[in-house]
């Protein structure tokens, strides 16, 4: 699997995502936009570089969970009124239309 694109040097892409190597060079062939930095361009399908792009992920176990002061609130949902007993919505006129204009 490989890296697309792996460019040369320390600057890394933003957005990149693991292909095989025949995906690799279909996109070569066909001037994928990702193609012009990257290290594969223009090698052969078993080249692999000297050290892998691929970064590895630190694995850890998790950390004990942290035990904040937590402050209970009732939102008093138990005694709702329901949608149909809600009295209802007066219209509001906040408008002024001058009728000179």
């Amino acid at each position: 699997m490989r890296l697309c694109p792996s460019v040369e040097g320390s600057a890394s892409p933003l957005i990149t995502h693991r292909i095989g190597a025949e995906v690799c060079m279909a996109r070569q062939r066909t001037f994928f936009h990702k193609c012009h930095r990257c290290i594969y361009r223009g090698q052969a399908a078993t080249w692999e570089p000297e050290v892998s792009p691929l970064a590895m992920i630190n694995v850890h176990a998790a950390e004990e969970p942290s035990h904040a002061d937590v402050k209970t609130v009732d939102i008093g949902r138990n005694g709702a009124v329901s949608s149909s007993k809600r009295p209802a919505k007066k219209a509001r006129s906040d408008k002024t239309i001058d009728a000179t204009s």
